[in-house]
């Protein structure tokens, strides 16, 4: 752990490791001498394009009714600009308050949503024409950043934070005068920048093609100690471990191979704005995926209690990370599956990759000044650096892959059930069910020959098996997506396309009762025609274009669920096939 100290210190004095930026440029010149200084000589610069933002200065004054500078800081992708007016305490937004303070400056609390408060108060002073917007940050003593999602892109008006105290002394001055404040940004931007992955790799001892993919991001806010200097340490050390256990002559069966992604908060003003590293070496190595047996990503490690602690994974790998037996106490562990969108995994997952995703989540020092050396828990990093070399070690050596097939295939047989039960639905899953059942059934007969093949020894025999299983699992992990259908989306799951059916009954019940108004009656030509005509007498409203528009937007999800249930017959007739050709080897 002395190695993982040094390395989280000496990362997180490189502060503001900002996509672009030459901080962040340190930062991976750093740890190339780090991979160099543990014996790695393969090592790589893969460059990608980003959007540069860096903050030069942030300045915040108190006009009257006294003087007085406040510490502050930009949320990301804030413009440079010096605006001065009357402080107004912003609340929410309503149609009647819109525009009633123009030329003044907004001033809002946080609210109970970490990533979404700021979005929230963005949106709020853009209705309410304010020049810029003040945010207070939820937790005492703590300057944040945090990306302002949903904004598009570079945000219209100045954003700021303040600490807690700040936003309160404000909001208390606020209400017993009128207060004027000015705020000056100094900001460098530029849309033609790069960013970088690093990237190196143990060779197999008996080369093989196949691999296990380990990364961590290097950027960061501020010092970024948990987020994300602890993280690189804990796979700096396993690279260490790995240099040295084959150079002593240890048996590593599958390459392993190291990403540290540039650019995982911001770099781009894409739908995803964050992950532009992994998102890059994916789009670019999608022909060698097929030869990751895993994938294993680390963020956000070592922020102290009550810091909830996560290990997620993709279903057929989730009994496996929940057996692991380490040798000491570590945090308590909250396991999910699959791992979801938030991190450099994401885009693994979805091109089918196995993943397991280790973070902790959420804490008040998360992406603020107080994410620093003095606010570790060095026992969670110690468990996380422990449990990623047994990990590694493992599904690298494994004669068989720690694959469950039958626990994803369990979430198929579920949702498939749901969704079967919708009597308005046009759509048949009797017959998937029913694959789904008869697949399940085999589980006996193929556990029992999974253990004879491990038993027999034969390369020939074990690698098949291996192939089949991970296979299987690539072809589930593609149904992953987000569910999102009544707020925002806080989940992902399997066989998220079949959340459609829903809106699909939904959009025929909508179109039904639009036909059922008179007017719908009148075609769309003469329809059309009537709203050119001045004089036309009749009183009605305009459900034709919307009718249309319902009626497009069924079909497209009536096409989407189709090709769905092509899809899955097709994958489950592929899976119940490899299962039977291990079966027959018994």
């Amino acid at each position: 752990m002395d190695e993982v100290r040094e390395t989280i210190k000496n990362l997180s004095s490189i502060e503001d490791k900002i996509a672009g930026t030459e901080a962040v440029k340190d930062a991976f010149k750093y740890v190339k001498k780090r991979l160099s200084d543990i014996g790695l000589s393969n090592i790589k610069d893969e460059k990608f394009d980003v959007h540069h933002w860096k903050p030069v200065s942030c300045v915040l004054r108190v006009r009257n009714p006294i003087e007085k500078e406040i510490n502050a800081v930009a949320f990301p992708y804030s413009l440079s600009a010096k605006v001065e007016g009357p402080l107004v305490h912003i609340h929410n937004t309503t149609p009647e308050v819109h525009g009633r303070n123009s030329g003044m400056i907004g001033i809002t609390t946080w609210g109970p949503d970490l990533y979404l408060g700021p979005m929230r108060a963005y949106f709020n002073a853009l209705d309410q024409d304010v020049k810029a917007i003040i945010v207070s940050s939820p937790a005492e003593g703590n300057l944040n950043k945090i990306v302002v999602v949903s904004a598009g892109g570079l945000l219209k008006i100045p954003v700021i934070n303040v600490t807690k105290e700040q936003g309160d002394y404000l909001l208390g001055l606020h209400q017993k005068s009128t207060v004027s404040v000015e705020i000056e940004l100094d900001v460098e931007y530029s849309e033609n920048e790069k960013s970088q992955n690093l990237i190196t790799s143990i060779q197999s001892t008996n080369g093989s093609k196949e691999e296990i993919v380990v990364g961590a991001h290097l950027d960061a806010w501020f010092k970024g100690a948990a987020e994300s200097s602890a993280p690189t340490a804990i796979v700096i050390e396993l690279a260490r471990n790995l240099q040295e256990h084959v150079k002593k002559g240890g048996e590593l069966k599958r390459n392993v191979r190291i990403i540290f992604f540039g650019a995982q908060e911001s770099g781009s003003k894409d739908f995803y704005y964050w992950c532009n590293g992994s998102k890059a070496y994916v789009n670019k190595h999608r022909n060698s995926l097929d030869n990751i047996v895993a994938m294993i990503a680390l963020d956000s490690i070592g922020y102290p209690a009550p810091t909830q602690n996560f290990i997620g994974a993709t279903s057929e790998l989730t009994e496996f990370v929940m057996t692991h037996n380490l040798k000491f106490d570590g945090p308590n562990i909250e396991y999910f599956e699959p791992p979801g969108y938030g991190s450099d995994h994401w885009f693994f997952e979805i091109a089918g990759v196995p993943s397991i995703f280790c973070v902790a989540f959420e804490s008040k020092f998360y992406h603020t000044q107080n994410d620093d050396l003095d606010h570790l828990d060095y026992k969670a990093i110690r468990y996380y650096a422990e449990f990623l070399k047994e990990t590694v070690f493992q599904l690298a050596n494994s004669e068989i892959v720690p694959f469950n097939l039958f626990r994803p295939l369990e979430t198929f047989q579920n949702v498939l059930s749901y969704h079967s039960r919708w009597k308005d639905s046009p759509f048949d899953l009797s017959q998937l069910l029913s694959k789904v059942n008869r697949i399940m059934n085999q589980r006996r007969q193929f556990d029992r020959a999974l253990k004879r093949i491990k038993d027999r020894g034969v390369i020939e025999e074990i690698d098949e098996a291996n192939r089949i299983l991970v296979a299987a699992s690539r072809k589930m992990n593609k149904t992953i997506g987000w569910l999102w259908r009544v707020s925002p989306p806080d989940d992902v799951n399997y066989l998220a396309r079949f959340e459609m059916i829903e809106d699909y009954i939904d959009i025929n019940t909508s179109i039904r009762a639009l036909r059922s108004l008179p007017v719908s009656n009148v075609g769309p030509h003469s329809a059309a025609k009537l709203a050119t005509q001045e004089e036309n007498p009749y009183n009605w409203i305009n459900v034709q274009e919307p009718l249309s528009m319902l009626e497009e937007e069924r079909s497209r999800i009536f096409r989407e669920v189709e090709i769905e249930i092509s899809n899955l017959t097709n994958l489950l007739d592929e899976i119940a096939d490899g299962m039977n050709s291990i079966i027959r080897v018994m």
